[in-house]
C-alpha cells in the first residue's frame, strides 16, 4: 500500500499485540525525560492495537475479555515523537500522551517481551516513513511550470572556453606590438668567451720581423738555366792575351 492508495475514511490495523502494560507515571525527575525504573506496579494489562486512518495513527488499549477501549492515543500526521516518548533506561517502555479535548494526561506503557516492543517501535517508524514522509516528498516534487529561458532580442551569451584567448586579448596584444613593442634580445656573450687561437710559428716569426714576408699572390717560377752559361769563361781562357 502506498500513500496514494490511502482512503482518509478507512481504518486499517497495522499491529495487534497482547500482554501490554500501563503504569502511573510520576513527575519526571529531570528535564531529560522519564525512567521506567521510577514506576511502580502496572495498573492495567491488556491488548494494544495500532490503527491507521489516512495519515493519522491511533494507539488503542483494549481490555482482554470484553474488547472495550481503555485508553487511546491519537497521533496526527504520524508524528509519533510528540505523543509517544521512549524512556531513558529501557527499550521496552514509553510514555503516551492521552488527549481528551483540551485536557491531556501521561501514562506509562510497555511490554514484557522485547520482540513485541521492537515490533511496536518499527510500526510507528515505518508508518511515518511510508505514508507521511513520502507524501510530503511527492508534494514537494510537483512539476513547476517551465520558465522561458530563450534569448530575447538583443541578448547575447558569453562563453569562456579554457585554453583559448578572447578577441579583446588578441587585439590588445596586436595593438601593443604595433605601438613600438620590440621583442627582448638575448644578452651578448661575455668578452672572456671571445678568445682567438694562437698563430702558427712561421706566421709569428714574420710578424716579429725575423723572416721576410712572403709576397702574397701568384708564386713566381724559377729562372731558366742556360746550358751555355759557362762557355764564355771557357772561351776567354783559350784566347792568349795580347802583348
Amino acid at each position: 500500500m502506498s500513500a496514494d492508495d490511502l482512503d482518509p475514511d478507512i481504518e486499517y490495523t497495522l499491529l495487534n499485540k497482547k500482554d501490554a502494560k500501563v503504569y502511573q507515571v510520576p513527575p519526571a525527575a529531570s528535564a531529560e525525560g522519564h525512567k521506567a525504573g521510577d514506576w511502580k506496579e502496572a495498573i492495567w494489562h491488556g491488548n494494544v492495537r495500532v490503527i491507521g486512518k489516512g495519515k493519522d495513527l491511533s494507539i488503542r488499549l483494549m481490555n482482554n475479555g470484553t474488547g472495550e477501549l481503555f485508553a487511546q492515543c491519537v497521533i496526527p500526521n504520524g508524528e509519533y515523537e510528540k505523543y509517544c516518548e521512549r524512556v531513558l533506561d529501557s527499550s521496552r517502555y514509553w510514555v503516551l500522551k492521552i488527549v481528551n479535548g483540551h485536557r491531556h494526561a501521561f501514562i506509562g506503557f510497555g511490554f514484557s517481551d522485547r520482540n513485541d516492543a521492537f515490533d511496536f517501535s518499527a510500526c510507528l517508524t515505518d508508518f511515518k516513513a511510508t505514508f507521511v514522509d513520502k507524501a510530503r516528498e511527492a508534494e514537494a516534487a510537483v512539476v513547476q511550470p517551465m520558465r522561458d529561458l530563450s534569448l530575447k532580442e538583443g541578448q547575447t551569451i558569453k562563453v569562456n572556453i579554457p585554453g583559448r584567448q578572447s578577441g579583446s586579448r588578441r587585439q590588445d596584444r596586436s595593438s601593443g606590438s604595433s605601438a613600438g613593442y620590440a621583442p627582448t634580445l638575448a644578452a651578448p656573450p661575455a668578452a672572456s668567451a671571445l678568445l682567438l687561437a694562437p698563430p702558427a710559428p712561421a706566421a709569428s716569426a714574420v710578424l716579429q720581423g725575423q723572416l721576410p714576408a712572403k709576397p702574397v699572390g701568384k708564386a713566381s717560377a724559377p729562372a731558366p738555366q742556360d746550358d751555355f752559361a759557362d762557355f764564355a769563361d771557357f772561351q776567354s781562357a783559350a784566347v792568349p792575351p795580347s802583348v
